[in-house]
This record gives structure tokens, sequence and C-alpha cells, in this order.
């Protein structure tokens, strides 16, 4: 039997089940030493020793699964360049689809209320938390961590072992189920499927990363700062509240030009790389 590029399918899942374990091993060691040591500020210390483990158990997973790929760095994470336009089409593209998600989450919501604990946990990682600690947490560390996992070390092993499509679906939902809950899935394997096609069309993992940023940052802002946003229904996990149909338009608009302009850029791009070199 041929020996598999790594990771293959099996390999992907036992990385996300390692992490899943790591993770929550050290989330019960993180509630344990925190309840044993009250601190003057309790959310504080659970939003820093949240985004330690978190830190600690992608990079345990990474590590080990680059040694197994016995390959180069930028061979597996393609840390390639962007052209600068690009750099705004996924710009635009991300602003109608953060404010089109958001309404999917209102939705959602309606459809399958998320239970107060759920509710009460993103709240001491967002609205509770010091801005500095919530950025981190939310943004910094997802953003880069999970991309280099999904985007860089398990998308680039599955697209080496099978098709693109299944290589993009497989990822996509992976990464989708990691989050361990329904009203995170649908949006993390709609974020995902599209972060892989990027990242595959592109060939590189800047992009992906960017977006993930841009989309946990949206978030952040918009919840820690929602008295400030006088748009209802914007990233706000509130039962039967939708957003007004205006802004869902002017989101379908930028999402929709965003879309065709992102195709074109990158078939441009993928065309230029394809024309031999002339002196």
């Amino acid at each position: 039997m041929e020996l598999k590029i790594y990771p293959s399918i099996e390999n992907a899942i036992l990385l996300c089940l390692l992490f899943l374990g790591l993770q929550i091993g050290f989330g019960v060691l993180t509630v344990f030493i925190v309840t044993l040591f009250k601190g003057a500020d309790q959310f504080l210390e659970v939003g820093i020793a949240t985004g330690l483990t978190n830190l600690i158990a992608f990079s345990i997973v990474l590590f080990l699964g680059f040694k197994k790929t016995k390959r180069s760095f930028n061979d597996v994470f393609k840390f390639n360049k962007v052209s600068p336009s690009l750099w705004f089409t996924v710009t635009l593209f991300m602003a109608g689809l953060v404010i089109i998600t958001s309404e999917l989450d209102n939705l959602v919501n309606y459809l399958l209320p998320m239970p107060e604990a759920f509710i009460q946990v993103f709240d001491m990682l967002t609205k509770k938390q010091i801005f500095a600690v919530e950025i981190i947490i939310v943004v910094v560390i997802p953003g880069f961590m999970e991309e280099l996992l999904f985007r860089g070390l398990i998308l680039d092993g599955l697209n080496r072992n099978y098709s693109i499509k299944k290589a993009m679906i497989i990822s996509a939902f992976l990464f989708g189920l990691i989050h361990l809950n329904p009203w995170q899935f649908y949006s993390g394997f709609i974020i995902g499927l599209i972060s892989a096609w990027i990242c595959i069309r592109a060939n590189t993992i800047l992009l992906s990363i960017y977006m993930h940023l841009f989309n946990n940052l949206s978030y952040a802002v918009t919840v820690k700062y929602s008295g400030f946003i006088p748009i209802k229904g914007f990233n706000i996990t509130k039962q039967g509240e939708f957003q007004p149909l205006w802004f869902d338009i002017t989101g379908a608009v930028m999402l929709i030009t965003g879309t065709l302009l992102l195709v074109k850029g990158l078939n441009k791009a993928k065309n230029l790389k394809a024309l031999p070199y002339i002196a």
C-alpha cells in the first residue's frame, strides 16, 4: 500500500483530538488553579490562563505535526507574498461576509437559542475582559494558530493526498467541529471552506490569517463596544433580534462585489505565475 504524505485524513483527525485533549486537560487544570487561588480579578486570570493554555496546546500539536511532515517550513505553511490589490479585495469581501454571517448567527440563535452558560463564557472572554487581553485570546492566538493548523499543516497534507474539493471540505469540517458547539460550527465551516479555497488558489496562508484576524477582531470590537454601535443585531447574541434590512443589503452587495473581484484577482495572479520568464 502506498504511503500517504503526512497528514492524511486519519492523521488530521488525530491532530484535532490531540488538541482537544490538551485543551480540555489544561482547561480543567486552569479552573482548579483559579478556584484554589482566587485573585482580585478572576475574569482577568481566566482570560490569561485561557490564552496561555490554547497557545501551548496549539504549539504542541503544530510542533509534533510539522516534525512528521519532514518538509521545510514554507513548503508546509506557505508564507508567500500577496499582491496589494488582493489585500484590498479580501478586505471588501470580509466586510460583507462579517455582516452576512452576523445575520446568519441571529437566525441560528432564533431557531436554536444559545444556552445561558455559553453566553456567559463568551461574555467573560469579551465584554468582561480587559480589551488588550481580549484581543490576544480572541483575535491574535486563534487568528494565527488555528490558521497554521487548519490552512497550513492539515490542508497542505490533505491537498497532497486527495482532490482539492475533498481537502477543502474535510479541513473546513474539522475546523468547524473543533469549536465543539453548533453556534460556531456552521460559521467555522463556511469561513474554513472559503479560506481553504483562497489559500490553495493564492498559494499563501497570509490571506487566510488576515481573514481570520479580520473576522475575530470585528466580533471582539462590536461586542465589547456594542453600546457605541447603533446597529441592532450586529454581532449580538440576543434571541429574536435581527439586523436592519439596509444593513443586510449593504453586506450582500459588498460580499458579491468582493467575491467577483476576488475570483478575478486570484485568476490574474495564477495566470501571472504561469507566464514564462523572459530576460
